[in-house]
């Protein structure tokens, strides 16, 4: 058997997403589109050599990704791809090799499936299309008597409708069919694969191949990118007994409730362990339980993390006593009641640790003092609560404590010995104690804290694209960095 890949077109309907590469290269569950239907088509038993992808936007990109990964595959260029022609795209790679001694496939790259797809086709013995019976909306097949008779974008006339995914298996007659629609379709613009099967189910008989129940998904849309990020995401509720949930971004920003959120927590908070997790250390626990209190969100401090729980765990477990703390007043009292005889020091002599919190009543003098610590004792204890560079609001983003890290490091070129918060797993280990992590899962909108530390606890990962992170910043990670899910908020978990 051989096969055909169609990777040729610019939908401007995935912007950003495909605006400096191709659409079959955006990643779904950290592998890209065109590399799941390669990989499923090798699955089933196609070799390498016996693959062509046709390609046309992004050209060298795509030339580039399959010479590294798969180089036995043929490529073929549609230069003429802005015509939006698939029936050219197909007559040039049928001009490329010789495909009459075999049968033949024929995919969209802009779609994704597991392997169980190419597998109920190559059971067929006839021309197949593969059509789901169990989904409405998109490109219908009417199907009579077990036959493809028509494809639409709404049928509604008699007969057994299925969604077609657009993958086609033919047979020697097939081919010859496939290959004269393709031959006069040609020249012309705005030919849909749609139209392809329509004018070939006119000429030779196409039986349904029914993958209702089979994981696939077309992605030809933004709104289509988020379901298949769904449908492929590595994530199960049911074995998921407790949630690490981020606040910023993720359940509020600013003093508004993201709606979806806040529903999932409530529906759930007898059947789950929640816990919420900041980095934020200008604020206490008790501030964020009254705070997801007048959301309706009941819980209890000792369900709200912050890094300042480990960091007085630590300045306990390492008797320090005389300190230098960045940290606005109500910070200050805190740790000064937690540990009864600190003394908050900046004489170079006295001082056992530099400890920088989420300072939001700095000034240059405290800056001034933490410097001169540093520098006079090149072996100070240097603790951060956290290294956040920004801090979401509902006006904007605003400078965190990474900030003013930032600034002793250029001052200084001391970075934090110890820094306590995401993506450091200090912050969770009691939680990990309690529930263990391969039945927990952390949620939130940062790759570079909440994801990391969901790979450092070596637990799932639920990415939300309600705050910082964006669709296309996860599409630059690496499989074994994507997410276990991306949704829009938590709210999608009850859908």
């Amino acid at each position: 058997m051989k096969a055909i890949i169609l990777a040729e077109n610019d939908n401007s309907a995935l912007r950003p997403l495909n605006s400096r590469k191709p659409g079959a290269l955006i990643k779904i569950n950290g592998i890209p589109l065109l590399e799941h239907q390669i990989r499923s088509y090798l699955n089933a038993g196609v070799a390498e050599a016996s693959l062509t992808v046709v390609s046309g936007y992004h050209h060298n990109i795509v030339k580039r990704f399959l010479k590294r990964v798969h180089p036995a595959i043929r490529l073929v260029k549609n230069a003429d791809y802005r015509s939006k022609n698939a029936a050219r795209s197909l007559h040039l790679a049928l001009q490329t090799a010789e495909f009459d001694e075999e049968g033949l496939f024929v995919s969209s790259g802009e779609c994704v499936y597991d392997n169980h797809l190419v597998e109920a086709l190559v059971r067929s013995s006839t021309n197949a299309v593969a059509g789901d019976t169990g989904r409405s909306g998109g490109e219908t097949m009417l199907v009579q008597n077990g036959c493809v008779v028509r494809i639409g974008a709404a049928i509604t006339t008699e007969g057994a409708p299925a969604v077609s995914a657009h993958v086609l298996r033919l047979n020697a007659r097939g081919l010859s069919a496939l290959k004269r629609v393709v031959a006069k379709r040609a020249v012309e613009t705005k030919v849909s694969m749609a139209i392809v099967i329509n004018d070939l189910v006119k000429t030779v008989q196409v039986t349904l191949v029914d993958i209702a129940g089979i994981n696939w998904a077309g992605v030809r849309s933004i709104d289509d990118l988020h379901d298949a990020d769904k449908r492929f995401g590595r994530f199960k509720l049911s074995d998921t007994y407790c949630f690490v949930i981020d606040l910023d971004g993720t359940v509020y920003v600013g003093d508004r409730p993201i709606r979806g959120a806040v529903k999932f927590i409530d529906r759930y908070a007898h059947k789950k362990a929640f816990y919420f997790v900041t980095n934020n250390t200008s604020k206490l626990a008790e501030d964020y339980r009254l705070k997801l209190s007048a959301m309706n969100l009941t819980t209890d401090s000792d369900h709200v993390i912050t890094p300042l729980a480990p960091l007085i765990s630590y300045m306990q477990a390492h008797a320090l006593q005389r300190v230098y703390l960045l940290g606005n007043s109500r910070i200050e009292t805190y740790v000064r009641q937690a540990l009864p005889g600190l003394q908050l020091t900046a004489d170079p002599d006295e001082c056992e640790a530099l400890v920088v919190a989420y300072d939001t009543e700095l000034t240059y003098d405290k800056l001034q003092n933490a410097a001169v610590l540093l520098q006079q004792n090149p072996l100070l204890p240097f603790l951060a609560t956290h290294g956040d560079l920004v801090c979401p609001t509902e006006d904007g983003l605003v400078p965190d404590c990474g900030c003013i890290l930032s600034v002793l490091e250029q001052t200084t070129g001391r970075r934090p010995d110890v820094i306590f918060g995401k993506p450091s797993p200090r912050l969770v280990e009691g939680v990990i104690d309690r529930c263990g992590s391969d039945h927990m899962a952390i949620v939130g909108d940062r790759l570079y804290t909440d994801g990391k530390m969901a790979r450092n606890v070596g637990c799932s990962f639920i990415c939300v694209l309600s705050g910082e992170t964006t669709r296309e910043q996860i599409d630059g990670l690496g499989e074994d960095e994507f997410p276990t899910l991306i949704v829009r908020d938590l709210g999608e978990l009850l859908t």
